[in-house]
């Protein structure tokens, strides 16, 4: 099975993944990986690795996260 590269975006709240989700349609939620710690149980997906990209996304909208990282999946 060939695992491709995403990000995962991780949150202390579920809320925080939920309003993500509600406002991009360039991923999903999940629950994290066991190869990611994270507070709340689940994160946010996506194909699009541009961390950067990301996190002014996130600051735009005023979306706290604990952290994004790129894993194999």
């Amino acid at each position: 099975m060939n695992k491709e590269k995403v990000l995962i975006i991780t949150f202390k709240s579920i809320q925080d993944v939920l309003e993500l989700e509600s406002i991009t349609k360039n991923g999903r939620m999940i629950p994290v990986p066991s190869c990611v710690k994270a507070g709340c149980g689940m994160c946010f997906m996506s194909k699009d690795l541009n961390i950067e990209k990301w996190r002014v996304f996130l600051e735009e909208n005023n979306i706290s996260y604990e952290d994004i990282v790129r894993v194999n999946f």
